[in-house]
């Protein structure tokens, strides 16, 4: 077994020391937690009077990565405006912010029309019995929360692994795992008296159209552009009543698969879920 040379250790043991450092003035509100979750967005127009629906997306990185708001916002325009502000952390789940006092700050100082509930990718896809403990008790407390605070809460359905939940069914497929997501929030929306936005059935249609098509990005896991793209219509769609298609804005997407993505959210937005 190779042994360390003493500069090795010394330099282990200073950033140990400085890491149980930057913890201590975590703890005691001197530094901020990096992991810690991140208010972002169009909060300083949440705030004004100008007109346009006010939407905020609680969630983690199927959220954050390509800037889902930014894409919502950018869809929204000058026609129907939309202010779309955000609070996210990578990793976190419903439950961690259910409680959050900078979320409840948040929700208290600005008048959002809809509040978005994104949870993390498996646990709407568990079992019932597990879905009890670890999902809709807390879609419940932050419908709940969002309600008092005069918004409308959405639930975020979003769309499967692109291999399924290989980590907990040896042997599953991302169809078997997107039904059991959508069942999963479509139980958590009735019994917190919510409204769902069918992402992950936009997707669906969208794969059963064009197979080869790019949503995910390599992890599997997280959105491509394109998939954050149709998850922007879907929302755009639901929030405004209004239809996507021939919207200019198109994210960066070349105009066809824009285009295509944008009819996908429309008919999937105007099915009842």
């Amino acid at each position: 077994m190779r042994r360390l040379g003493r500069a090795t250790l010394v330099v282990i043991a200073s950033v140990l020391l400085g890491i149980s450092a930057y913890a201590g003035l975590v703890k005691v509100g001197l530094a901020r937690n990096p992991f810690a979750p991140v208010a972002a967005g169009d909060l300083r127009l949440a705030r004004s009077d100008r007109h346009g629906v006010r939407v905020l997306f609680v969630g983690n990185s199927l959220t954050f990565k390509n800037d889902l708001p930014a894409l919502v916002h950018g869809l929204g325009g000058r026609h129907t405006p939309i202010f779309a502000g955000s609070f996210t952390a990578p990793g976190w789940q419903l439950r961690q912010f259910a409680g959050d006092h900078q979320l409840d700050r948040l929700l208290r100082e600005v008048r959002w029309d809809v509040v978005v509930l994104q949870e993390q990718s498996q646990i709407p896809s568990f079992s019932t019995a597990d879905r009890a403990q670890e999902f809709t008790p807390y879609v419940q407390e932050l419908a709940t929360e969002a309600r008092a605070n005069g918004a409308q809460p959405l639930l975020f359905v979003t769309w499967a692994h692109r291999t399924g939940d290989r980590r907990n069914l040896s042997d599953d497929t991302y169809a078997d795992m997107q039904q059991r997501v959508v069942e999963g929030y479509s139980d958590a929306a009735r019994a917190s008296a919510s409204a769902v936005a069918p992402v992950g059935v936009a997707w669906a249609e969208a794969l059963t159209r064009r197979p080869q098509l790019g949503l995910w990005a390599s992890d599997g896991t997280h959105p491509s552009r394109a998939g954050s793209y149709l998850a922007a219509c879907v929302f755009y769609a639901l929030l405004t009543r209004t239809s996507p298609v021939g919207n200019r804005f198109t994210g960066g997407l070349e105009p066809s698969l824009a285009r295509f993505l944008q009819r996908v959210a429309w008919q999937t937005a105007q099915k009842r879920y």
